[in-house]
């Protein structure tokens, strides 16, 4: 008996040795239910959901339905394929228009929306918010840009726009655009945001407040604490340089000064909405038993 069980390992192994690193397939699964088997995936076809133009689209791949896949960005001519997405609900919940006018391939984006019922749109990411995954490095990295839908019903009101050096957000609830363009360290900034800030630091100046308390970065961005430790405030001098700040910070945050959408000319294959066309895809075959 012994005899039996060595002979027995020694060809398990033998074949296990055959096969080399070849990936063993996962057994079938069954079902505890008698007379009822499960079934596996059904991986469809890649779809086409978005057209920039004749050689460059998205797919939607490895899905079983429109919310479960991976989204690629394609370019024809340059043999180029680049994995945007590993769930496709949050871009699939995007309804506003999408504009990708950029003719480089570096520019890359996809949008990402929480749902209209659900906590987040793709349950591998998480999603407080809705976003733009945007990359200006052909996909190498990727920078997250919120944006104010809501979720999938507020996206309608949205436009976004892909350049080749810079993104755009409009919403038909505000008369604002915003523009977010690429910086000297390759980072996506609000262009909006960049001028208060910088008018704002430029106004504090001009007010006498020492350059070392003041954070350029930030909306109203300096330091209480330096102004009482370092310069000796008064407690009523910081309450009296906070309201002047305020009115200044205002005074900017309310100006005119906004951007504009730019001026696409779009060609008659480019796509202004993402797309996933459920009929295409089989229904799954069930043993009710």
């Amino acid at each position: 008996m012994k005899k039996l069980t060595l002979l027995a390992g020694a060809l398990v192994f033998s074949l296990t040795s055959l096969n080399g690193c070849a990936v063993t397939p996962p057994p079938v699964q069954t079902s505890t239910q008698p007379g009822k088997v499960a079934v596996q995936p059904i991986h469809n076809p890649p779809q086409v959901i978005y057209r920039i133009d004749k050689n460059r689209y998205l797919t939607l791949e490895d899905y079983s339905n429109c919310d479960d896949g991976s989204i690629y960005y394609h370019n024809d001519n340059k043999k180029i394929k680049t994995k945007l997405w590993f769930l496709s609900k949050g871009t699939m919940n995007y309804k506003g228009k999408f504009i990708w006018a950029a003719k480089n391939d570096d520019m890359l984006a996809i949008p990402f929306v929480r749902g209209d019922n659900d906590a987040c749109g793709d349950s591998l990411r998480g999603c407080a918010y809705s976003i733009l995954s945007a990359s200006n490095d052909g996909g190498k990295k990727f920078s997250d840009i919120k944006f104010g839908a809501i979720n999938s019903s507020s996206s309608k009101n949205y436009t976004i726009v892909l350049t080749d050096d810079a993104i755009y957000f409009k919403s038909n609830l505000y008369p604002s655009t915003d523009k977010y363009a690429i910086n000297s360290n390759g980072e996506f900034y609000n262009v909006r945001q960049a001028w208060i800030q910088d008018e704002f630091y430029k106004g504090m100046l001009k007010l006498g407040v020492p350059e070392d308390v003041l954070v350029k970065e930030k909306p109203m961005g300096y330091y209480d604490r330096k102004l009482t430790n370092k310069y000796h405030y008064s407690d009523a001098q910081v309450d009296a340089l906070g309201i002047k700040a305020g009115i200044l910070f205002d005074k900017y945050n309310d100006s005119p000064h906004t951007e504009k959408l730019p001026d696409i000319k779009k060609n008659n294959e480019a796509s202004n909405q993402f797309t996933c066309n459920a009929a295409l895809i089989p229904s799954q075959l069930t043993n009710q038993g």
